[in-house]
């Protein structure tokens, strides 16, 4: 009897102890969304950064961790090498897993030079995984935004993408289609490059500049032809048949039912 009344009080002690942690991290944790970064990516022009984020379906919390890139490997990502390390809910972050939108947070932290962050969500004491970590840099050098390379495509000299300019050339597609489309273009070798698809969701935001409507582009921009709404690559947590697409109107964040609305696809590829 005192063996049983004994077993019976260690693994109370052992759930208790389970749920009343503060380690929300634990790896027991049956919640397994993750979230994608989305911005800032590359070089940008504030030192206090707009951290943007897909949400995760569940969710209720969110944890975003900011470091500095050129930290060694040996203290590379400890608590003590944080520059943010923050806890967001839900609507603090200005987003849930069924409203279309990114979640959203701008800490009134200066980071300088070159850093990284990652999310991970939460749902209440269960976290799921870390998200990829999104690389970006502070820079006071200014230079043109874009390039026109003159064969119909234009690099982006913030994060070296090279971009079809005519941006309708995928026009009116399901997302299947478009990503077949896309990958037509390395047999017709456009502009002497094989290697064009669509874009991910990173890549297409890096576009937007929300201080810009119709389209939500940096001023002085060499596209074309841009229209209403882009397919990105990044499925829908929980909806494999549902992914991301930004309104280049307004620069805001959708989504769309991968077999049957019709959205463009812009071609991109990495530069050189």
């Amino acid at each position: 009897m005192k063996t049983f009344i004994s077993i019976l009080l260690f693994g109370l002690l052992g759930f208790l102890g389970c749920s009343g942690s503060n380690d929300t991290t634990s790896t027991t944790s049956t919640f397994t969304g993750q979230a994608t970064p989305v911005a800032p990516w590359a070089i940008i022009e504030t030192s206090t950064p707009t951290y943007e984020w897909t949400p995760v379906r569940w969710a209720t919390k969110y944890r975003l961790v900011v470091q500095d890139a050129n930290q060694e490997p040996t203290t590379q990502d400890t608590s003590e090498t944080y520059i943010i390390d923050d806890w967001y809910t839900v609507e603090e972050a200005g987003c849930s897993s069924e409203d279309e939108g990114l979640c959203m947070v701008t800490p009134d932290i200066e980071v300088i030079g070159e850093h990284e962050f990652k999310v991970l969500a939460c749902a209440n004491q269960e976290c799921g995984l870390w998200s990829e970590t999104l690389s970006f840099e502070l820079s006071d050098i200014t230079v043109a935004r874009f390039t026109d390379n003159g064969d119909g495509t234009v690099t982006d000299m913030k994060t070296m993408l090279m971009w079809f300019k005519d941006a309708s050339v995928l026009k009116g597609y399901m997302y299947m289609e478009a990503v077949k489309a896309c990958t037509m273009y390395p047999i017709w070798s456009f502009a002497g490059y094989k290697d064009w698809r669509l874009p991910s969701m990173p890549e297409l935001m890096s576009l937007i500049d929300k201080s810009q409507s119709d389209p939500a582009l940096p001023p002085g921009n060499p596209f074309v032809n841009v229209q209403e709404r882009y397919w990105s690559t990044k499925a829908m947590e929980g909806y494999t048949d549902w992914h991301w697409i930004v309104n280049m109107d307004s620069g805001d964040v959708q989504f769309a039912y991968d077999y049957d609305e019709i959205v463009c696809g812009w071609p991109v590829r990495p530069g050189s």
